[in-house]
C-alpha cells in the first residue's frame, strides 16, 4: 500500500477481527477488501486512549476510565493480587478493593478503609485462602466473583455498568438468551440455580468434522451475573432454560440444602403459596455426633504406662465426633489409641456446629 499519508478521498467501511470485535476504518476506497483481510488476523483492537493505564508492571495491565491508584500489588504462579484506590467511585460504590486472580477465581473484595485494605493484603498477598480468611478480618464489606465478567472499576470509553461489572464488549441478545433475563442453569451435578442472564457472544472457532478434517463452527457462550458462563459446545449437560414464575423457590430451597451440607444447619422449610410445606430436616444420632465444644479427655496410647489427661476444643468438620477426632490425629503421629475417656463437655459457642455435614463425613 502505498502514499499511506494521502487520504484526500477515502470511505468509510466496518470489519471484523479474528475474534469477532467489530471495528470501524477511513481508508481509499480500492483498499476496503484488502482492510477487511488484514483484520480477520488480528484477536482484538484496544485503543489506549479510552482510559487511563491502572497497571503497568508485574504481569497484568489494564485501561480503566476511574482515577486510580495501585497502592500494593503481587503475582505469581496462583494469579495476581492488588490493592486499589478508586478516587472518583461512580453511584455510590465502594473506592477501595482488592482485586485478584486466585486460584482460578476472578474476584474483588471491598474494605471500609484503605489501611483495613493493605493490611489483609499483607497477611494473605500469597494464600488460596482469601475467600475464607478476608471475611474475618476487620474492614471487610463483601466479596464478589468476577470470572468471565469485568469489574466495573476497569470499565472503559463509554461502556454501562451493570451491577458490580462493566457491561462486556461484543455481548449481544439473542432470541432466547437477552440480557436481563432469569434462566434456570445446572451445575456438573444436575443442582438447578437461578442466575440472570448477561448477554451472548457468538464465536468462530476452528474444529474438525470427525474425519480429521478440519471444520469451522459457530459456538455461541453465555455469561451469567455471578461471572459464570455457559459454553454451548463443550457443556454436555442440562441446557439453561427460562425460568417460569411458579419456579421462583429453588433458587432459597437449594440455598438452604446446601447449608444442610455444609453443617450449617439440621432443618429448613419452603412456605408454597397454594399453603404447602416443603420441610427438609437431617434427623441425628447423639451416639455417632458430637456438639462443637470443649472435652475433658483421658487417652489410652498403646504402649505407654501413663493415662493423659487434658482438654480438646472440638469443632465437628472433618470428623463427626470428638473419640474419632482424638484416634485419627494420634494415628498421624503414629501413635495407637487404645481408650477416650471424656470426663466432662462444655460448650464455647452457644452456636456452634452440631454436626460436620455431609461434605466433611464423606471425607472421613
Amino acid at each position: 500500500m502505498e502514499h499511506v499519508n494521502n487520504f484526500s478521498c477515502h470511505t468509510y467501511g466496518e470489519g471484523r477481527t479474528g475474534g469477532d470485535q467489530l471495528v470501524e476504518f477511513t481508508c481509499r476506497p480500492e483498499e476496503v477488501g484488502q482492510v477487511k483481510e488484514f483484520l480477520k488476523k488480528i484477536r482484538t483492537i484496544d485503543i489506549p486512549t479510552t482510559g487511563r493505564v491502572a497497571i503497568s508492571h508485574g504481569g497484568y495491565g489494564k485501561y480503566t476510565r476511574y482515577d486510580i491508584k495501585q497502592h500494593d500489588y503481587a503475582n505469581g504462579r496462583r494469579g495476581y493480587i492488588e490493592v486499589l484506590e478508586i478516587n472518583d467511585p461512580t453511584e455510590g460504590r465502594c473506592g477501595i478493593v482488592i482485586n485478584e486472580y486466585n486460584c482460578g477465581d476472578s474476584v474483588f473484595t471491598e474494605w471500609e478503609t484503605l489501611e483495613n485494605a493493605r493490611d489483609a493484603f499483607t497477611k494473605y498477598w500469597g494464600s488460596c485462602d482469601t475467600a475464607k480468611e478476608f471475611p474475618k478480618l476487620e474492614g471487610f464489606k463483601r466479596r464478589v466473583i468476577c470470572n468471565a465478567l469485568t469489574p466495573w472499576f476497569y470499565a472503559v470509553g463509554d461502556e454501562e455498568l451493570i451491577g458490580d461489572y462493566a457491561f462486556p464488549y461484543g455481548l449481544q441478545d439473542d432470541s432466547v438468551y437477552r440480557f436481563g433475563k432469569k434462566f434456570v442453569v445446572f451445575d456438573r451435578d444436575g443442582i438447578p440455580e437461578i442466575k440472570t442472564c448477561m448477554g451472548a457472544r457468538f464465536l468462530t472457532e476452528d474444529g474438525s468434522d470427525g474425519y480429521g478434517r478440519p471444520k469451522k463452527y459457530y459456538n455461541r457462550f453465555v455469561y451469567w451475573d455471578d461471572g459464570s458462563f455457559f459454553d454451548a459446545h463443550n457443556d454436555t449437560g442440562n441446557l439453561p432454560r427460562p425460568l417460569e414464575e411458579n419456579e421462583l423457590w429453588i433458587t432459597e430451597a437449594v440455598r438452604q440444602f446446601k447449608e444442610i451440607l455444609a453443617g450449617k444447619k439440621t432443618e429448613f422449610s419452603i412456605n408454597f403459596i397454594d399453603g404447602n410445606i416443603f420441610i427438609g430436616k437431617i434427623k441425628l444420632s447423639n451416639k455417632s455426633h458430637c456438639a462443637e465444644g470443649r472435652y475433658e479427655l483421658q487417652v489410652k496410647i498403646k504402649g505407654a504406662k501413663d493415662l493423659l489427661k487434658g482438654y480438646v476444643d472440638f469443632k465437628p468438620q472433618q470428623f463427626k465426633n470428638i473419640v474419632e477426632a482424638v484416634v485419627e490425629n494420634y494415628k498421624k503421629t503414629g501413635k495407637e489409641v487404645e481408650q477416650v475417656t471424656v470426663d466432662s463437655f462444655r460448650k464455647i459457642n452457644p452456636k456452634g456446629k452440631k454436626w460436620a455435614g455431609i461434605y466433611y463425613s464423606r471425607q472421613a
